[in-house]
């Protein structure tokens, strides 16, 4: 083991620093393992008013930088993710709770491309031949499935819940992978590459260059 140490060595990128957000992570660790609900103001992403929850604590689960507290929330009557980030105030109250015995988080989890919940999609992506090899290489899903095409490209098939992390992910690989299915999925990619496109005019760098230079 002394000689693996020495020269095996795992790459652990920048994550955010939740030494600010350690009383709040502490309350809620707390109230999960005492099975107590929890009151809460939350500032989701997509809204701009702080609203008042009551959550039922199932798990607390670090994924790819950040912490989620994962339980029921009673304002919408079935089980949600919260990023603790956005938890702007937290109260541990005296009602308990008993967690359904067939939560599993895998099984909550199982059908995420990352964390997104959403209607189920069978999705189809064609990778140029140049990225295949690699992109085939890794492990993106569970549910993936790659077939190679005569043309040296690779076909990868989904089934994920949601469509805006696959479409980030599609996006970033830029013209080496392009939609199959579903339609949805191919105008949301379309309809994101076309309103990017005006941030780059063709041109206008060359042209500031050339000012530049003649300013100088």
């Amino acid at each position: 083991m002394d000689q693996i140490q020495s020269v095996f060595h795992v790459g652990i990128k920048p994550y955010k620093d939740y030494a600010k957000f350690r009383e709040t992570l502490n309350q809620v660790s707390q109230a999960a393992m005492e099975r107590r609900r929890v009151e809460m103001v939350y500032h989701s992403l997509h809204r701009k008013e702080r609203i008042l929850r009551k959550v039922d604590p199932y798990k607390v689960w670090f994924y790819d930088g950040t912490i989620y507290l994962i339980g029921l929330c009673h304002l919408r009557e079935e089980v949600r993710m919260f990023v603790l980030d956005r938890i702007k105030m937290l109260k541990a109250t005296d009602e308990r709770f008993s967690p359904p015995k067939d939560f599993k988080l895998d099984d909550f989890m199982r059908h995420s491309f990352k964390v997104m919940h959403d209607e189920l999609y069978t999705v189809k992506i064609r990778i140029s031949p140049g990225w295949a090899r690699w992109v085939g290489e890794q492990i993106w899903h569970e549910s993936q499935k790659a077939r190679k095409v005569s043309d040296g490209s690779l076909e990868m098939t989904f089934r994920i819940a949601g469509l805006e992390e696959i479409k980030r992910w599609v996006l970033s690989f830029g013209p080496e992978a392009v939609v199959m299915e579903p339609e949805k999925l191919r105008e949301m990619v379309r309809k994101d590459l076309h309103s990017t496109l005006p941030h780059y005019p063709a041109g206008r760098i060359a042209f500031n260059l050339v000012r530049e230079s003649r300013a100088i």
